[in-house]
């Protein structure tokens, strides 16, 4: 039996035992973004731009085993929708166990945080189709009533029905959460990724102009997610992320997050440049 597949057989049974001795707690989003070079394109001619609206619901069962120590597993399910280009539209379900320990008494304690989470995706692409394995650990501290950061590392493991979508990447990240108000919070971070980056491009633009290009493509496949002459591939990259969230608390159990994330990818010869503008509505139930 693969190694994935015993993972996952073993949060299906730690999630039943979960869900056979706590109440849920219930929350459920709405989403739309806008993404400036959704293409990932090195080059300016190739790079497109694109919205996406997307559902999501998710229930969480909490088990505190001590009081330092607790553990949460919970569920999520989601829909995807990009009108321009439709290849992109997906269904998403995943399960995630995390375990959570607090280094002391008192709301200044820090706090330590494992996790383990498998998402599978349907995309109207069928090649993107596929599986994602995530962990993840963290550090967080509360400075101040105002004032929390926390420092993060994670890895993630794609696979996919085409070879193109098998990839990995680990990160190292840290954000910072300023609560302006009692209504108001806003969070920034930043983050470095090492490892394989997804992106594409027209052969029919300038990308076939540079020879050397096919010597730093990996996996290549043609995809009709854009258009024809489009292929997909992998490169060795880093990738750095920074982002800014604005969120204000329209109620006890609502909220409606802004955020903009600048993604800037360089690899071996290319690099390219994304941005990200969302908004978003959390209900809690």
């Amino acid at each position: 039996m693969k190694k994935p597949l015993v993972l996952l057989n073993v949060l299906c049974l730690l999630g039943f035992a979960f869900i056979a001795r706590a109440e849920p707690v219930i929350s459920g989003s709405g989403s739309v973004s806008w993404t400036e070079n959704i293409t990932r394109s090195p080059y300016e001619e190739a790079g497109k731009d694109a919205a996406i609206y997307a559902a999501s619901a998710e229930a969480e069962w909490r088990n505190q085993l001590s009081r330092d120590l607790s553990l949460a597993f919970s569920t999520k399910a989601g829909l995807e929708k990009c009108p321009r280009f439709d290849g992109l539209d997906r269904t998403l379900a995943g399960l995630t166990l995390a375990a959570r320990r607090k280094a002391g008494l008192g709301p200044m304690a820090p706090v330590f945080r494992a996790d383990l989470s498998f998402t599978g995706s349907w995309y109207r692409e069928t090649m993107r189709t596929g599986n994602r394995w995530d962990a993840g650990l963290s550090w967080s501290k509360r400075w101040s009533d105002s004032w929390q950061t926390v420092l993060a590392a994670d890895f993630m493991v794609n696979n996919g029905r085409a070879r193109v979508y098998d990839y990995q990447h680990g990160g190292l990240s840290l954000e910072g959460r300023y609560d302006l108000s009692d209504r108001w919070q806003l969070t920034g971070g930043l983050k470095r990724e090492w490892g394989d980056q997804v992106t594409y491009a027209w052969i029919g633009g300038s990308g076939a102009s540079f020879p050397y290009v096919f010597e730093i493509w990996k996996n290549t496949t043609d995809i009709p997610t854009y258009g024809p002459n489009w292929q997909a591939y992998t490169m060795s990259a880093h990738a750095d992320k920074v982002w800014l969230e604005l969120s204000p608390a329209l109620g006890r159990d609502r909220s409606l997050p802004i955020r903009y994330e600048q993604t800037i990818v360089v690899g071996h010869g290319e690099s390219y440049l994304t941005r990200m503008l969302s908004l978003s509505y959390v209900q809690r139930f």
